[in-house]
């Protein structure tokens, strides 16, 4: 008798695996009801520059109402972008200005995107926040090391951010890195002078002040 109740309850448990697996499965072949999302990484909305908004981009794999909301940092709602608006299947791009719903610009932060969709009945917290950043970096240190015709500025940010270098007044390299501590090579010219000039570049496109005028003689 024991023999027989121990093998039901093997075979109820195995069942039950089988059926919680197939469901699995049967959610995993369901489209999603958001298929691609990308919000902007960081912005300024003092920089003057391409990334004064933040760009926010949604696929939707069908049509439906939706509600964007820009959450604070307690997770509190600062900005409605879209309040009951019908999308359209596929790609919709949006933009928040940095400001809340008074208009006044928030404070530095991370801030959260919150999706509705009304036909799906569910509500999504997009993975990926965005940074809203006003301060500028600043150059800590700064040397140039000249070997011939190459110039090496070696220098140091206070945060990371892309080191640009000024040549006479016009931006001449960016780095591809955005370490605080790095290096900008270039090349020298023909000119028998030059005045070099250093600054920061954050990820939100503040560009910081430049350093004092470095003057390189060639002869």
């Amino acid at each position: 008798m024991r023999r027989h109740a121990a093998t039901l309850l093997v075979l109820v448990l195995l069942l039950g695996t089988a059926v919680a697996f197939a469901e699995t499965e049967r959610l995993k072949l369901q489209p999603t009801p958001i298929e691609e999302s990308f919000v902007e990484p960081a912005f300024s909305p003092v920089c003057n520059c391409v990334t004064s908004k933040a760009l926010i981009r949604l696929r939707l794999h069908r049509a439906d109402i939706v509600n964007v909301r820009i959450l604070g940092t307690a997770g509190n709602t600062i900005r409605v972008l879209v309040d009951g608006r019908r999308l359209p299947k596929g790609r919709t791009q949006l933009e928040w200005d940095g400001r809340d719903a008074s208009g006044s610009q928030v404070p530095d932060g991370e801030h959260k995107v919150d999706v509705r969709l009304a036909r799906a009945g569910r509500t999504f917290t997009l993975p990926h926040e965005i940074t809203l950043d006003t301060v500028a970096p600043t150059v800590r240190r700064v040397a140039y090391r000249r070997k011939g015709d190459k110039l090496r500025v070696v220098y140091r940010l206070s945060e990371p951010a892309h080191g640009v270098l000024f040549v006479n007044g016009v931006q001449t390299v960016v780095t591809y890195t955005t370490r605080p501590a790095a290096k900008l090579p270039w090349r020298v010219g023909s000119r028998r002078l030059y005045r070099l000039q250093v600054a920061g570049l954050d990820l939100a496109g503040n560009l910081g002040p430049r350093t004092r005028i470095a003057v390189l003689r060639t002869r």
